[in-house]
C-alpha cells in the first residue's frame, strides 16, 4: 500500500478464467475519477471533485454520461449499463461518513455467480501506461461476494486497519490530488445476505445465453454509490436502453432499472 499515480483492477477467478470488468482509478487537479476500460462500455464515468479555488461551492460526486455515443454501442459488445428505477444521469451522491477526515464514496461489487462457468467474461485486462498498479483481486468464493470499497479523506489515507490489510493484501493506493485529499480502496469477501446489492437477481431464469455482463448503478440509503456486475437480460437492455442526451440536457424519460 504505496502512493499511486493510477490503479487498474479487476475481478478474476482463476478456476474458471473468468475476468470481471477492468476499472482504473485517477486524478486530475483537485478531482478523482473512476471508470472502466473496457471502450464500448465507457458511456459513464464516476467523478469526485474536490475543494478548488477555480469553481467554488461546486465540490460534488456523481455518476455522468462520459461520451455522447449511443448506449447500443455497450450492447452491441455485450454489456449494458443500468441506474435504478426513476433515476437519471447525473446521479449524485454524498458518500458515508466514516468519521471526521473520511467519507466512503462507492462500492464495485460482484456476486460468485457472476464467475462460474459459462458466464460471460470481461475482457482480459491489459496494462495502461499511466497506471502505477495494476492488481488482480479475487473471485468470491461460493455464496460471498467481493467487494471493493472507495474511501476518501483528508489528512491521511484512510485503511481502517493497516496491518490486517497489509497481512491480506488488501489495500490500493493511496492516490493525493492537488487539494491534498487522499483516494483509498479495500477489497472485501463478504457473505452474499451480510451485505446484499440493491439489485438482487436482475436476470430472473432468463437462459444465460441471452444475458449480458452489465453494470448496475444505485445509490445506497447511507450514501455511497454502488457498482454492481449483474447478468441482465440481453432484451431487456437492448429495448429500455437510451442514448445518452445532449451535454447538460437531461435524458428523455427514466434511465432503465435492473
Amino acid at each position: 500500500m504505496d502512493d499511486q499515480h493510477a490503479i487498474v483492477f479487476a475481478m478474476f477467478d482463476s478456476a474458471t478464467g473468468v475476468f470481471g470488468y477492468t476499472w482504473i482509478l485517477e486524478w486530475s487537479t483537485t478531482s478523482f475519477y473512476l471508470k472502466t476500460t473496457y471502450k464500448p462500455l465507457q458511456l459513464t464515468k464516476v467523478s469526485l471533485h474536490g475543494p478548488d479555488p477555480r469553481h467554488v461551492g461546486k465540490q460534488h460526486f456523481r455518476l455522468d454520461f462520459e461520451h455522447l455515443g449511443p448506449a447500443a454501442k455497450a450492447i452491441a459488445h455485450g454489456g449494458g449499463w443500468s441506474v435504478s428505477e426513476n433515476h437519471q444521469l447525473p446521479l449524485f451522491f454524498r458518500g458515508r461518513a466514516v468519521n471526521k477526515r473520511t467519507v466512503h464514496v462507492a462500492r464495485f461489487s460482484a456476486t460468485s455467480d457472476m464467475f462460474v462457468k459459462g458466464v460471460p467474461s470481461a475482457p482480459m485486462p491489459t496494462m495502461k501506461r499511466k497506471a502505477t498498479l495494476h492488481a488482480i483481486v479475487a473471485a468470491p468464493a461460493q455464496s460471498k461476494a467481493t467487494h471493493v470499497d472507495i474511501f476518501l479523506s483528508n489528512v491521511r489515507p484512510y485503511w481502517k486497519n493497516e496491518s490486517k490489510l497489509r497481512a491480506r493484501d488488501a489495500g490500493m493506493g493511496p492516490i493525493v490530488n492537488s487539494a491534498g485529499m487522499y483516494l483509498t480502496a479495500i477489497n472485501y469477501q463478504r457473505p452474499t445476505l451480510e451485505q446484499p446489492d440493491p439489485f438482487g437477481d436482475v436476470r430472473g431464469g432468463v437462459p444465460i445465453a441471452e444475458c449480458v455482463r452489465g453494470i448496475g448503478a444505485k445509490v445506497d440509503p447511507a450514501g455511497f454509490l454502488w457498482m454492481c456486475e449483474k447478468l441482465m437480460p440481453r432484451s431487456h437492455v437492448a429495448s429500455t436502453s437510451l442514448p445518452p442526451p445532449p451535454r447538460g440536457a437531461p435524458p428523455a424519460r427514466p434511465s432503465p432499472a435492473c
